[in-house]
């Protein structure tokens, strides 16, 4: 089931603007997107609970942060589940959407609701490249001014459930065979 993880994995962190940041200089987002400046420009890590499999994830804004991407991947033996989301203002519909892509064929699509520590995913809809859809929820919640936790359900059964740390591209390249 590995879907955004992310974000979702993912994914995946919440912040509101001013949220402490790795950098020197906090990465430009549009106002809309202030809510995930936790995650920008930053990499994160962490073990699924119950598991010895850990899942790598970093945020960076693209186009003048008009949009924020995590890539993310996941070693799994001698492969690597990768994915790819994109955040972004749905204008007209006055919330944070995003859009998930997996290296298994899978997408997802989403929302966001800020609050508080905390962002609510409470509709993302994943289609496998079989056509098969699932419906997930996650809540994530700064755990810290370096970390934030994941928990993921599916009709009411956590799926994944996940602590992340910050860490740097050095060491989120490091992790992963060929780098991130």
């Amino acid at each position: 089931m590995m879907q955004r993880q992310g974000v979702i994995a993912g994914l995946g962190a919440l912040a509101l603007a001013g949220a402490c940041q790795a950098q020197d200089e906090a990465p430009v987002l549009r106002e809309e997107l202030m809510p995930l400046a936790f995650l920008a420009g930053s990499c994160w890590t962490g073990v699924f609970q119950g598991s010895e499999t850990f899942d790598v994830h970093c945020y960076e804004p693209v186009y003048d942060g008009q949009y924020l991407r995590d890539v993310h991947a996941v070693p799994q033996g001698a492969t690597i589940y990768r994915g790819e989301t994109l955040y972004h203002w749905d204008a007209e519909a006055e919330v944070i959407t995003y859009r998930y892509y997996n290296s298994i064929g899978g997408v997802s699509d989403g929302t966001i609701t800020p609050d508080g520590d905390r962002l609510l995913f409470p509709d993302e809809t994943h289609r496998g490249q079989d056509g098969e859809e699932r419906v997930f929820s996650t809540v994530m919640e700064i755990t810290g001014p370096d970390g934030y936790s994941v928990v993921t359900r599916e009709n009411d059964a956590v799926v994944m459930q996940v602590n992340f740390q910050r860490i740097s591209r050095q060491e989120a390249d490091e992790l992963i065979p060929g780098g991130l």
